[in-house]
């Protein structure tokens, strides 16, 4: 990968963090970084082309992620600490997840990148599935592990929104609470 794009790509996924994807513009990125807009076209020639890469890119760097904690020797309760952890980061940084972000402005994204990001949003749901399943015994619940990682997943990522908006974080805290009451 180009610097140049690479500073695109960085500065597009705070922008689009924080604002959307709809509120972005070429110009504005080709400012910020030094560059001709005609430069950023070269780089993504569409918005959605733009769009993929930050998915893609976000969805690499959160699976990392998700491998850290899924190859560690803790034990449920810390994994899924670790987990809601990186929803606490994005939030500590006045940010909403990108694809959370995204899945707000989804009439805008292309029939690819919708496929991306439900594609995003099924890989953490199975991956929460498999972890509560393999960790079954620590489980204080008889709802089944589908069901909590959706709902866990779901209340996540809606936390994060309304704790924007209160400016605070109570409702990740909520979030947290919740579904370690659930875990011996």
């Amino acid at each position: 990968m180009t610097d140049k794009r690479d500073q695109l790509e960085a500065l597009a996924m705070e922008n689009a963090q924080r604002c959307g994807m709809s509120g972005m513009s070429f110009r504005t990125l080709a400012d910020e970084v030094g560059i001709k807009s005609s430069s950023v076209h070269y780089y993504f020639p569409e918005k959605s082309d733009l769009a993929r890469a930050l998915i893609e890119r976000y969805s690499d760097d959160f699976f990392a992620a998700l491998d850290k904690i899924e190859n560690s020797n803790w034990n449920l309760r810390r994994k899924v600490k670790a987990f809601i952890a990186i929803f606490e980061d994005v939030a500590r940084n006045k940010k909403l997840c990108l694809c959370g972000m995204m899945a707000a402005e989804v009439e805008q994204l292309d029939d690819h990148n919708r496929s991306l990001l439900e594609q995003y949003f099924k890989n953490i749901e199975k991956w929460l599935v498999k972890l509560l399943e393999d960790n079954h015994q620590d489980v204080r619940t008889e709802l089944p592990p589908r069901l909590i990682a959706k709902t866990l997943l779901a209340g996540l990522e809606g936390a994060l929104l309304l704790d924007r908006v209160a400016g605070d974080m109570q409702r990740i805290k909520a979030q947290k609470e919740l579904f370690l009451s659930l875990i011996e």
